[in-house]
């Protein structure tokens, strides 16, 4: 079963694929006059090309319309920036788009907690740091800048966003 759950608080989204922790994304939440509300929600509908100011994909969770999108603002995420929705890198979102169904629960709640990390076999999890770069993350842990691309889907490598979760092959090391 997939399921979303939207931490306020952490500023993070956890997705769960088949029951398992599959990767968390960095996001955006809802300003303190706009909050993103706290409860339990379903996908209801999708759009593959919402409006611009919603980024490249779009989720509805709320009949008042709140959702998760993706955003042409990237220096917004980690922050409390929008109307009441969840906002992510358009990379994440157009990730995790393919993989939600209609009807995928979304709980949302503020709770301060450690960082959540999936049990991946054979792979090493890493949270992109400020100033990283493929390649410099690539020297790190052994292996070719176009395995890291490969390995991750990574559709754009020159703008990795800090906070942003890449697993590692550990067949190389």
């Amino acid at each position: 079963m997939t399921r979303i759950e939207i931490n306020r608080l952490m500023k993070k989204l956890i997705f769960y694929r088949q029951n398992q922790l599959y990767k968390t994304y960095p996001i955006a939440v809802g300003r303190p006059e706009t909050p993103t509300p706290l409860g339990e929600f379903k996908i209801y509908e999708k759009n593959p090309k919402p409006h611009p100011g919603l980024g490249t994909r779009w989720m509805a969770f709320t009949y008042q319309r709140h959702g998760i999108h993706g955003t042409f603002n990237p220096w917004t995420i980690n922050t409390a920036a929008t109307a009441g929705c969840v906002r992510m890198y358009n990379e994440d979102i157009e990730e995790i788009f393919p993989l939600v169904p209609i009807g995928t629960p979304v709980i949302i709640f503020d709770r301060q907690e450690t960082e959540k990390i999936p049990e991946h076999t054979g792979k090493e999890v890493y949270f992109v740091r400020p100033g990283d770069t493929v390649e410099s993350i690539a020297r790190r842990f052994k292996i070719s800048p176009e395995e890291l691309i490969s390995f991750n889907k990574i559709k754009y490598p020159k703008y990795l966003h800090p906070g942003k979760m890449l697993l590692i092959p550990q067949y190389n090391r």
